[in-house]
């Protein structure tokens, strides 16, 4: 009750703000609401579906070590309890999409492109590699971590996979499908997103060697890829914030050397126009989607958390500095499979990679490869409002086959100017006040 009548205040707060047209009171409104974020978490009805149970076993190819807690798959469209998904996972057809594995950047969270995975989850079954903050693992684990995930859920159907889990005999189950030289049985199509675009052309790399499993491997879409960090303003700066003498010194550098170079000049002006309801993303086009938007930054500090320097280093040095070294010759190995599909995006105004240089660089590499620079995007905003990822993926790996969604960004978002570019108006024909908060969790738009 306390943390509905917060809810109910604050989205009075917001009503008065629009009537007056003040920008202020729309940013103390939401930052007063991702305050109490923590706090209303705590009520949140949980979803009647569990979140899909993935396996972390020993790895299945050259180790056996067993995954650390700190790293996990995980299904946020699911967890977050998105009608459609819940339904297609109720109904048995979720396992049936093409698979598609996000990899984060060196923060570990799914944060970066949330807005894009409703229209996402329209063609493919979504899950994203997470890191908790503490995590401090070895790259080569982490590759480990994403090829044995991905051997699992592409060898082993959704109902045998679940018995086996359940019962603590996976391993020997695998392996004896595997005996039988058993096809794959999902296609695969691997994103990863700066430290996350070293992570997937390692293990596409790896899946394309290995004859059973570069069947499965249907693409891969690399965002601001961080195989550029030895050149990037990233190396100069990080280090230097990881190495602070002091903790305050340590804030203070996150603060004033990290944070202006992930950002770009529209992000706040499109979050005004999302908060005075006078226009939203292209992608976010439903109530339900708009819910799914609302609720995840209800919990944006539950899932963005702050990362220790120890950890920083450790993740500079030991993920992306080692990551980028290794495959500084093992990129050109993928001249050999000239039919690979392979996307390429870059934000415009990236400050903390050379991204589009890499993006040039990269095309020159993957030969059947297409370059998409988006306009005016951020490195951290580069999968916000001012992209439809899902229609440049279906454009670049369906083509024109029929039936499978659009392929372009929606004719108005695609006209817009500034901040504009990349949205439209309202779904529901509102200019004065947006969807409230308290219905992100009603049964219709929360499952």
């Amino acid at each position: 009750n306390c943390a509905c009548a917060m809810t109910a205040w604050l989205y009075e707060i917001e009503k008065k703000s629009r009537a007056r047209h003040c920008s202020i009171f729309h940013a103390i409104s939401l930052i007063l609401l991702l305050q109490v974020s923590s706090i209303y978490g705590a009520f949140q009805p949980k979803t009647s579906v569990q979140p899909v149970k993935l396996p972390n076993g020993p790895g299945l190819f050259s180790t056996k070590r067993r995954q650390p807690d700190t790293i996990k798959f995980s299904s946020p469209l699911l967890d977050e309890g998105y009608p459609p998904v819940v339904e297609d996972y109720e109904d048995g057809s979720l396992d049936q999409k093409p698979l598609l594995v996000y990899l984060p950047g060196f923060d570990g969270t799914w944060m970066a492109p949330f807005i894009q995975m409703p229209e996402l989850s329209t063609t493919f079954d979504v899950r994203c590699l997470t890191m908790s903050m503490d995590d401090r693992s070895l790259y080569l684990d982490l590759k480990q971590a994403v090829v044995d995930f991905i051997y699992q859920e592409t060898q082993l159907p959704s109902e045998e996979n679940q018995n086996a889990t359940s019962s603590g005999n996976i391993i020997t189950r695998i392996k004896n499908l595997r005996k039988k030289a058993k096809p794959p049985y999902r296609s695969v199509y691997i994103v990863g997103e700066s430290f996350g675009g070293i992570l997937a052309s390692d293990v596409a790399l790896t899946l394309l060697e290995d004859q059973k499993l570069g069947e499965s491997l249907k693409g891969l879409t690399l965002i601001n890829s961080a195989t550029c960090y030895d050149r990037s303003k990233l190396s100069s700066v990080g280090p230097k914030v990881a190495t602070c003498t002091s903790s305050f010194s340590y804030n203070i550098g996150l603060v004033q050397e990290l944070l202006p170079i992930l950002g770009d000049e529209y992000s706040w002006s499109q979050l005004l126009l999302i908060l005075k309801a006078e226009a939203l993303p292209s992608v976010i086009d439903s109530a339900q989607r708009e819910s799914f938007m609302g609720r995840v930054a209800f919990s944006i500090f539950q899932k963005l958390k702050y990362m220790p320097q120890e950890t920083l280093k450790w993740r500079l040095e030991e993920w992306l500095t080692h990551g980028c070294d290794l495959m500084r010759s093992r990129l050109e190995l993928f001249r050999q499979y000239k039919s690979f599909p392979t996307l390429i995006i870059a934000g415009e105004r990236d400050l903390c990679l050379p991204s589009i240089e890499e993006a040039e660089r990269l095309s020159s590499i993957f030969i059947n490869s297409q370059a998409i620079v988006v306009r005016d995007a951020g490195h951290a905003s580069t999968c916000g409002s001012r992209i439809d990822l899902a229609a440049e993926m279906r454009n670049k790996f369906f083509g024109r086959r029929r039936g499978i969604g659009r392929t372009a960004m929606k004719e108005v978002a695609a006209q817009g100017e500034g901040a504009y570019y990349g949205m439209e108006p309202r779904y529901d024909g509102r200019n004065d006040i947006g969807l409230s908060p308290i219905k992100y969790w009603s049964r219709k738009n929360y499952r």
